[in-house]
């Protein structure tokens, strides 16, 4: 077990060699927070444990959301787990609270009762800059992360596991959107949080996304939030451009990795996903929200650490240009090994699902 902090490791060791009884595997209340229905990308990093504690049948779990949106029912991937969704936010009532969210103070009171579980392997600041250090446990995919949060001087404190990442262990396969003999290319903007954002550059812009779509095959996966009615920048104009833009596949999903298997090179910002991408060890493209602020860094606490693992566009109208040059001659290959090996632990040995089962466990016997 791979741990950032000794007497956590300890800990963990104590708590599994307890749970070897099976008088003490009692049944527990489990919350998975999503905070809102649309958090689809919050589901799918919890989607693991869920679903490892649903085929266990000994715990009682639950999908807590401050409000059951009307229709989420019909929402794909929530197929088959809608009857486990509650709005019944009294969080301290249960054993032990997944989130892949920082828990605000009108959502719990106790702390220790929470299981960190990141979404993503963001750069974004405000992800690490959260005061993480009375949670119960921290699971990290990988050295970046915990550099990125015990950077933080209240994270020092905080109890951390590393244990890779599980969207990392088995990537789901989805029907093929395309089938012509053309290369594929994904587009995965973050959300519009900060201005962080390529997407409206590149709504503005419909001349571009048509010469990509010209020569290949284009994909188009935003964040979630950007569908999601609930969130501050929700902007109903925006997805119906979306959907009236000529020329490609949207796809509306928080796992982008089946999509993502599909595809010949990636063009991200300052997505999370961009991480995600680095599994496929294939070119990608960053389309710069910011040209007159943001700059490629090898500075791991900047926002933009992972644009040295390609092209950088600064002006959209070059975007198609950078991904041919991409396409034919890919220099970044040592950089994204190396940005990889960094981020996740063991990338492609599999296991990290199990690993973070096994800490979990080890909390639920406590």
């Amino acid at each position: 077990m791979n741990t950032s902090n000794p007497s956590a490791a300890t800990d963990i060791a104590r708590q599994r060699d307890h749970c070897a009884s099976d008088a003490a595997r009692a049944p527990r209340r489990i919350a998975y927070y999503l905070r809102h229905c649309g958090s689809l990308h919050y589901f799918a990093s919890l989607r693991p444990y869920l679903d490892h504690f649903l085929r266990q049948g000994v715990h009682r779990n639950a999908l807590v959301v401050r409000d059951l949106t009307p229709g989420f029912e019909s929402i794909p991937e929530y197929q088959g787990y809608a009857h486990l969704f509650t709005a019944d936010r009294d969080l301290d009532a249960y054993d032990l609270v997944l989130t892949p969210t920082h828990l605000r103070d009108d959502e719990i009171v106790s702390r220790a009762r929470v299981v960190q579980i990141f979404h993503g392997m963001s750069d974004k600041p405000f992800t690490y800059e959260r005061d993480f250090s009375e949670y119960r446990l921290c699971l990290c995919a990988g050295q970046r992360q915990v550099d990125r949060l015990t950077s933080h001087e209240p994270n020092r404190r905080a109890r951390i596991a590393m244990i890779g990442y599980p969207k990392f262990d088995r990537v789901a396969n989805c029907p093929r959107l395309f089938d012509n003999g053309k290369k594929t290319v994904i587009y995965a903007p973050t959300w519009r949080k900060e201005n962080l954002s390529s997407i409206e550059i590149f709504l503005d812009n419909p001349a571009t996304s048509a010469a990509i779509a010209a020569d290949y095959n284009l994909i188009v996966k935003p964040h979630p939030n950007i569908f999601d009615r609930q969130r501050a920048h929700y902007d109903r104009g925006m997805v119906e451009r979306l959907e009236q833009t000529p020329g490609i596949a949207l796809v509306r999903s928080g796992n982008v990795m089946p999509w993502f298997a599909q595809a010949d090179i990636f063009v991200g910002d300052i997505s999370a996903s961009c991480y995600e991408w680095l599994y496929f060890a294939r070119p990608m493209v960053f389309l710069n929200p910011r040209p007159a602020l943001l700059k490629p860094s090898r500075d791991v606490d900047t926002l933009t650490y992972l644009w040295q693992c390609g092209d950088v566009c600064d002006d959209v109208r070059d975007l198609k240009l950078c991904i041919d040059r991409s396409v034919e001659n890919d220099r970044y290959r040592a950089a994204r090994e190396a940005a990889l090996e960094y981020s996740v632990f063991e990338p492609h040995a599999g296991g990290a699902t199990q690993r973070g089962i096994e800490h979990i466990e080890a909390l639920l016997c406590c």
